[in-house]
């Protein structure tokens, strides 16, 4: 019988996780960017929005010129023009005079706010009554209020999101530098498991774990390869995983990670050139049976085969690995606050990561813990987030104040 290796922590595997080299940058159209992350620091080329510029319909001024502008004692001005949007104004304003303008438009030179056109009032001819006193300021952008030339803007392992690349869209940049997408290959093991189109026999069950690692590795970034259904064979493994090493990143192979007389995952990845075994075992429920290793620059890892058991390793290990092959920032945990609805033991020396329903009351969020076994994926379906036990922790109380991590 194959044993584990001393289990480690999850801190441990993170820590060797972070240990490979983040891919290569590579140049993107900019439509083509969004979900990418940043290959290098990103500072601005050129002062933006570039002009001073209205935000509202009105008159633009000289602020001195209407302090103490009110409903009866307004300002009079000669209104000397009209400021056309998409180009600068031809002309300037002096003392006593104003223009019209609206919202976009390019401030005359001479101006420094804009009154509203609710408090205007024509007073014949060209001379215009404005009735609200404003500031030096009011109701405009500065020239570089969005973006100073030479300022810092986005630093590198930014995840671009739509308004990061309408920021880049507004300062020109049609090309963006991000890191290159990993390439996933998945090999999904065992001799029960057969493909999703066939009916299953007795004793048999579909493969699922290949298409929800392939979801969420795919929400990660990734591009990902299907290197096949394999039986517990080790000749045909070996040969699987070597022949994925020539195009993969990461070779995730799920199934076969326990101590079994079967289970070849180790010897497989132990196979490989320039290899080397970094983990067999994390303290972590669910998904003890876990293995991390390396071929040369690319990762080998093997998840259970325990479908609620592979997608958690795959949350906590799997995705930060992804993340930061493409040079990722942490990202913030999007989760709530709750109160957990009954008491959950778990072992001392384990990070324990539990299924919650959350359910809404007048106090608060409630998590309501899942029960399922790890070899059920309704138990995930089910559940809304996890609710992390540390490992120096016993279990968690009912009514105790916990953190939920939202599944999205």
């Amino acid at each position: 019988m194959k044993s584990f290796l001393t289990l480690k922590s999850v801190d441990e595997v993170l820590s060797l996780v972070r240990t490979f080299e983040p891919l290569a940058e590579e140049i993107v159209p900019l439509d083509a960017c969004a979900g990418r992350y940043l290959a290098r620091d990103w500072s601005a080329p050129e002062n933006l929005p570039g002009f001073d510029r209205s935000t509202v319909d009105g008159y633009a001024v000289r602020a001195r010129d209407v302090f103490g502008a009110q409903e009866g004692s307004p300002a009079l001005l000669e209104c000397v023009g009209e400021c056309p949007m998409g180009r600068a104004p031809e002309f300037s304003l002096a003392s006593g005079q104003t223009a019209r303008i609206f919202t976009g438009g390019m401030l005359p030179e001479g101006a420094d706010c804009v009154v509203m056109v609710e408090y205007s009032r024509p007073a014949g001819g060209n001379l215009v009554e404005l009735i609200r006193t404003q500031a030096p300021g009011d109701h405009v952008l500065e020239r570089d209020e969005d973006a100073a030339e030479g300022c810092a803007l986005l630093p590198a392992g930014r995840r671009l999101r739509p308004q990061e690349v309408g920021l880049l869209a507004a300062l020109g940049q049609t090309d963006v530098p991000v890191r290159r997408r990993p390439r996933v290959a998945i090999v999904s093991t065992g001799d029960e498991v057969v493909p999703t189109e066939r009916k299953p026999l007795p004793g048999q069950v579909r493969d699922v774990n290949s298409h929800s690692l392939a979801a969420l590795c795919a929400a990660a970034g990734a591009q990902v390869r299907m290197a096949g259904l394999v039986r517990d064979d080790m000749a045909k493994l070996e040969a699987t995983v070597r022949d994925a090493l020539g195009w993969a990143d990461v070779v995730l192979l799920s199934g076969g990670s326990s101590a079994g007389m079967r289970d070849h995952t180790v010897d497989i990845f132990l196979s490989m050139p320039e290899s080397e075994l970094l983990a067999h075992g994390a303290a972590i429920s669910p998904g003890k049976p876990f293995i991390l290793a390396r071929s040369g620059g690319v990762c080998l890892m093997g998840l259970p085969g325990h479908v609620s058991s592979a997608l958690v390793c795959a949350r906590v290990f799997l995705a930060p690995l992804l993340r930061h092959l493409q040079g990722g920032e942490e990202p913030v945990t999007p989760g709530v606050r709750a109160v957990l609805a009954r008491a959950v033991a778990s072992a001392q020396g384990r990070r324990d990561f539990i299924r919650v329903r959350l359910a809404r009351s007048e106090q608060g969020w409630v998590a309501d813990p899942v029960t399922a076994p790890s070899g059920l994926i309704s138990g995930l379906v089910t559940a809304d987030a996890l609710v992390v036990c540390p490992e120096n922790s016993e279990g968690l109380y009912a009514g105790q104040e916990v953190f939920a991590e939202l599944l999205q």
